[in-house]
């Protein structure tokens, strides 16, 4: 694809997000996409069949790429990285994954931020959810018919944590650097919740 093609297919996918966040999916259609971006009908049917297409194809490239991130990055065993690290630095190993995965939605902060909003997609929150939730439980050195009910809702406590965060996060702005998210991420994942609640109140 050329460089003006490739510019031109930005246009429109970048018309599309503008108007998803103003109005919502449902209402825009190809011929008020096609006024905004001031390219005839035409020309966008040359890149995509209709609307839905367009966001499709969106998503599809963030859940692959976040997928690609999660396991590259995201979901070792604990145990390992323990003997690998030391006890006491394993935070370290828990921050140093974290800061690959919030770069990643920080990049891609201004998209997830529509797809997440009252505009946006509730699903596309969802299945990055539900990416998350698999790659960890993948990698883990156990399989799932070894844990007990009351190890799942230990495990569902970690990961809707994370995910809260993340969420947070992303809903209020981004305003935090991946860095500094993903430090706080490997301290819940490593210190004690109730030492938590203490430095909150005796700071």
């Amino acid at each position: 694809m050329s460089n003006k093609a490739d510019r031109t297919k930005s246009h429109i996918v970048t018309t599309f997000f503008e108007m998803m966040d103003e109005i919502g999916f449902e209402k825009i259609t190809v011929a008020s996409l096609s006024k905004r971006a001031k390219i005839n009908r035409g020309t966008f049917y040359h890149y995509y069949p209709d609307k839905y297409a367009v966001i499709e194809e969106v998503e599809e490239e963030m859940f692959t790429n976040f997928e690609k991130v999660m396991k590259e990055h995201v979901g070792v065993a604990v145990t390992s990285k323990i003997d690998q690290y030391g006890r006491k630095n394993v935070a370290l190993f828990f921050k140093e994954a974290s800061e690959k995965l919030m770069l990643f939605l920080y990049q891609r902060k201004e998209l997830a931020q529509i797809l997440m909003g009252k505009n946006g997609r509730p699903h596309f929150i969802e299945g990055l959810e539900q990416l998350y939730i698999e790659t960890v439980q993948a990698k883990l050195e156990v399989t799932p018919h070894e844990i007990t009910e009351s190890e799942k809702i230990q495990q569902e406590f970690i990961y809707y944590g994370v995910i809260a965060v993340v969420k947070r996060w992303l809903r209020t702005g981004a305003k935090q650097t991946p860095e500094e998210i993903a430090e706080i991420l490997a301290k819940c994942m490593t210190v004690p919740p109730i030492t938590i609640f203490e430095e909150i109140e005796t700071r």
